[in-house]
């Protein structure tokens, strides 16, 4: 069956109007929204479509579905935390919308943390919003290594429909923020591409907290966007409520299980699937579940792949005012192709901005009073180490370790960065690494990140995007699920979010994650026999 591309669009989302943001209660239609923290018994449903997480991926194909006609079950681990309840304060919204507060690591040879959303929207509730589609040569590299069908094509109106629904745009001059002029500034002054980053918004209001969820609804999370759409289109949606396993009749899934804390609890919630059940609980998640439900594969956890990302710290003598301005504005990719590194601006709340700061006691609150004067910028890594997510002890469990290359190329990135601080002015800049002097004081001097530690354990390092635990391939002995999204060897059973991804991307991926989630609607749409 041939679907039009515009059977299933609907007008932009209006995140604010005179009832309210369209996360309220009150706007959402009575019976669609379950919290399951008021569960007093074990709950039966039923749908066509069982879609396990409301992130990026979730979203987009629970939406796409019930805008089809399809009846939709979300189930999502995290709580609805609505417009109204974000907070300013970085801390409370770490315990609000952060998996973990945060503190989830991956183990090697370092302990690097790892950054997750665990509420309804997930991810996209404390990110940057940052819009990149897949570059080609990436897409030309899936179909080479593992032949996955070419989807430059074929993702390309799934992009077009993206922006316009959730209305990307370039950051505004007036909520660009300082931070991120002076990035662009330093770039320009050293003949460095650099551009303004476009992100999913509806005129930000420089608030620099997208960490904590956005007070105004401004940014188009899941939360506000795709979900309350899919409720509206005849979708219900269990939140708090954590998927223990897919119920599987044979090699067919059949339904969905899982635990809800309500008062007396814990409590079962089943959620029968008439067609099928797609799971999109994230790179780690997604590969326990499938593992707790029974599916045997070789790729099961493995190939797991990363952007690690390292910070650096510069004073200037006039005010970058951190806490103001669009979280991201300005990025690079002068090195991408090359090193694998991409550069960009990074507003830092207060809380995170003194541990780039070197020092201790007196003399680090010496430097924290200038905290309006600072200005800090990330080197993102396109890493080409691969990991393994596992369970123990009952949780998630990740294994990764960079390799000496992809700390080779990282100093690269390191001493561009520095650079482009001081052409923009930087009076002193912090490496912020262990065998690095601990302030550098002239454009000279970043140089000696030539000479930088290759040892991961050197720097304090974070990761925030992650990819490829389930990957996809034609055949079920290169990965876990075929170019249908299906998991091999199962019936009924999908996944589409970002572990699908047969490699690295090197941008921001929840573009791509969402143009491959509508993508996969589609087929399912087109084939409804499956």
């Amino acid at each position: 069956m041939t679907l039009p591309w515009n059977a299933y669009e609907a007008p932009h989302i209006v995140t604010r109007d005179r009832e309210g943001y369209s996360d309220d209660l009150g706007t959402l239609p009575e019976g669609s929204d379950i919290d399951c923290t008021l569960a007093r018994r074990t709950l039966d449903d039923v749908a066509d479509w069982v879609v396990v997480g409301s992130g990026a991926a979730g979203a987009t194909v629970a939406c796409t579905l019930a805008e089809a006609g399809e009846s939709v079950v979300i189930v999502e681990e995290g709580p609805w935390v609505r417009t109204r309840e974000f907070k300013r304060d970085f801390f409370p919204a770490l315990k609000q919308l952060w998996r973990g507060m945060g503190t989830n690591v991956a183990h090697g040879r370092s302990i690097i943390p790892y950054m997750q959303g665990r509420c309804v929207g997930g991810t996209t509730v404390i990110n940057s919003a940052i819009a990149w589609r897949t570059p080609e040569d990436i897409l030309a590299a899936w179909t080479e290594r593992l032949g996955v069908d070419s989807l430059e094509k074929s993702l390309d109106p799934h992009f077009t429909f993206l922006e316009d629904a959730l209305s990307v745009r370039p950051v505004s001059d007036q909520a660009l923020g300082e931070n991120s002029a002076i990035f662009g500034l330093g770039a320009a002054r050293l003949g460095i591409e650099s551009h303004v980053i476009h992100r999913y918004d509806t005129g930000c209001d420089a608030s620099s907290a997208c960490g904590n969820g956005c007070r105004t609804a401004k940014k188009q999370s899941m939360a506000i966007t795709f979900v309350p759409r899919t409720l509206r289109a005849g979708g219900r949606i269990y939140h708090s409520a954590e998927v223990q396993r897919v119920e599987m009749l044979g090699r067919r899934a059949v339904a969905v299980l899982a635990t809800m804390k309500g008062p007396g609890g814990p409590h079962v919630l089943r959620v029968h699937a008439r067609k099928g059940v797609i799971v999109a609980a994230s790179t780690v998640q997604s590969p326990n579940i499938l593992r707790r439900s029974g599916v045997r594969s070789a790729h099961l956890g493995e190939h797991f792949q990363a952007h690690p990302g390292v910070s650096v710290a510069a004073r200037f003598d006039q005010d970058v005012q951190l806490d103001f301005g669009s979280t991201q504005g300005f990025n690079s990719l002068e090195l991408l192709k090359t090193h694998g590194i991409k550069l960009e601006s990074l507003h830092l709340p207060p809380e995170l901005a003194i541990a780039r700061l070197p020092g201790l006691g007196a003399p680090l609150m010496d430097r924290f009073a200038d905290y309006g004067r600072l200005a800090v910028s990330a080197v993102v890594i396109k890493s080409e180490a691969e990991g393994r997510v596992s369970e123990r002890f009952g949780g998630d469990s990740v294994r990764f370790s960079l390799t000496k290359r992809d700390m080779e190329r990282t100093l690269v990135g390191l001493e561009l960065t520095t650079k482009i601080l001081f052409a923009a002015g930087a009076r002193e800049v912090y490496p912020g690494a262990h065998g690095m002097p601990s302030v550098l004081h002239s454009i000279d001097e970043a140089s000696k990140w030539r000479e930088g530690p290759t040892d991961t354990r050197a720097y304090n390092m974070v990761m925030t995007h992650l990819f490829g635990a389930t990957r996809m391939a034609q055949r079920a002995q290169d990965g876990v699920v075929g170019t249908d999204f299906s998991v091999h060897d199962c019936k009924g059973l999908y996944v589409v979010d970002s572990g699908v991804f047969p490699t690295n991307i090197g941008v921001n991926p929840q573009h791509t994650i969402m143009a491959l989630a509508r993508h996969a609607a589609y087929g399912l749409l087109s084939e409804p026999s499956r």
